[in-house]
């Protein structure tokens, strides 16, 4: 890039288009987890209406994460070629469809297909593109507005346990899906907000955009000179961000395995926990006060950890070290927990941990990458996290259908959650 676009791009604080876009970013996260929570709460419900099993409904969820990995390395060259801000409205649009077109299935094969094919489209590339844009904006306060938008997840967390609760207990699950649906088309006014004020634009050389305007002439040498200038650009940026996928960047695979791992552990417990913990004993309106208080714990989380490391209370690395250890000890005791208390200070810690994770892996890679191949960077750990899912999403559900109990599942899933350990401290050792 030319100096004056990477200034541009790289303003200390983000200024209006920032501050948009992290807006923009906050209410993706809020409506994603109404979306993927809500289907959570209603497990019991659904395998007995659709007359399936638990672990091919629990499936669903996996499986409309992993289609958004699968589209996620394309999530760059859409928003370049037709906008961030009408990417944010079509993926809205999108998510609001699969809910609302949800309420009419008659088994779990047709929910399958409407969360998998619109929701995971939708969610895969609405995530890269509000990732790039926040990215873009911010250098400094990279952690804290990161830490913002994605507060989104933790006030989704405490909302919508109770709300879809009532959904449920006031309108059944169809009725239910029908106003989850209706509440998701919020994004689309979000995405609106993002066209309607300027964003920094992208370097030119990588811009997919329309052909600029041009002084009237029939030299027709000059316009193929400029289409052949910038298919040679639309080459460039995409050999550049499909070598950050490929073994061309130890660096970039060590924060990936740190982060495909924690991913695939939050969302694991986003899907199971409320099954898991009425399988422990408790009562499903005891399950959803621990998601609040939990959703809580991870709002703070997200928001003081750019405090923290912004600020220089503590480091990235002993910040993030502390809290893969912390998780993972309470993914592996959770399923043994009977007491209140104690599984409510198991779901606090491990969504605390989440609301840091999430935040400084997204910091890590744009420290190990650069600002340029976020969008790549990004859409490659997306589809890993698909991997991860497609192999082992099905495991709890399965696990629980042929033994009756979560013990096992989860002590699987705090295994995974402590793999980063090892990257984490290879990565560090790099850097010095």
């Amino acid at each position: 890039m030319s100096g004056a676009v990477s200034n541009s791009l790289e303003g200390p604080d983000g200024g209006r288009p920032g501050w948009v876009a992290v807006l923009a970013f906050w209410t993706k996260n809020l409506m994603e987890i109404g979306i993927t929570k809500g289907l959570g709460i209603m497990l019991p419900i659904l395998q007995i209406q659709l007359t399936s099993q638990m672990w091919i409904i629990g499936w669903i969820a996996s499986l409309t994460t992993a289609t958004s990995g699968f589209v996620a390395p394309f999530g760059g060259l859409v928003s370049r070629r037709f906008g961030a801000g009408y990417v944010m409205m079509t993926c809205g649009v999108m998510m609001s469809a699969a809910a609302i077109a949800g309420s009419f299935v008659e088994n779990s094969l047709q929910l399958a297909l409407l969360y998998t094919l619109l929701a995971g489209t939708a969610k895969g590339i609405s995530n890269v593109v509000a990732k790039e844009a926040v990215g873009r904006c911010f250098t400094k306060n990279y952690a804290t507005a990161s830490g913002i938008a994605r507060t989104g997840y933790s006030v989704g967390l405490i909302v919508f346990a109770p709300l879809v609760q009532l959904f449920l207990d006031t309108y059944g699950w169809r009725g239910t899906m029908l106003l989850v649906g209706a509440i998701t088309m919020h994004s689309v006014a979000s995405g609106a907000v993002m066209v309607a004020t300027m964003q920094p634009e992208l370097d030119q050389s990588n811009a997919y955009q329309t052909l600029p305007q041009t002084e009237h002439t029939n030299s027709s040498s000059a316009h193929e000179s400029t289409l052949r200038s910038h298919c040679g650009s639309l080459w460039k940026f995409v050999s550049k961000n499909f070598e950050v996928g490929l073994l061309l960047n130890s660096r970039y695979w060590l924060v990936a395995v740190i982060s495909c791992c924690t991913t695939y552990a939050y969302l694991m417990w986003i899907v199971y926990f409320v099954s898991q913990a009425q399988s422990n004993g408790f009562t499903l309106e005891e399950a959803g006060s621990f998601v609040t208080i939990a959703g809580i714990a991870n709002l703070f989380g997200t928001i003081s950890q750019g405090l923290i490391t912004d600020r220089g209370v503590m480091s990235s690395w002993t910040l993030v070290a502390v809290c893969l250890v912390m998780s993972s000890v309470s993914y592996l005791a959770s399923s043994l927990l009977t007491s209140y208390w104690a599984m409510m200070t198991s779901a606090v810690l491990i969504l605390f941990s989440d609301g840091v994770l999430s935040c400084q892996t997204d910091v890590l890679v744009k420290q190990v990458l650069g600002v340029e191949l976020l969008a790549g960077a990004f859409g490659w750990i997306g589809l890993k996290v698909t991997l991860l899912l497609v192999a082992l999403g099905f495991l709890p559900g399965l696990v629980y259908d042929l033994t009756g109990s979560y013990t096992a599942a989860f002590l699987l899933i705090g295994s995974v959650q402590a793999v980063p350990l090892v990257p984490l401290l290879m990565l560090r050792y790099s850097q010095r």
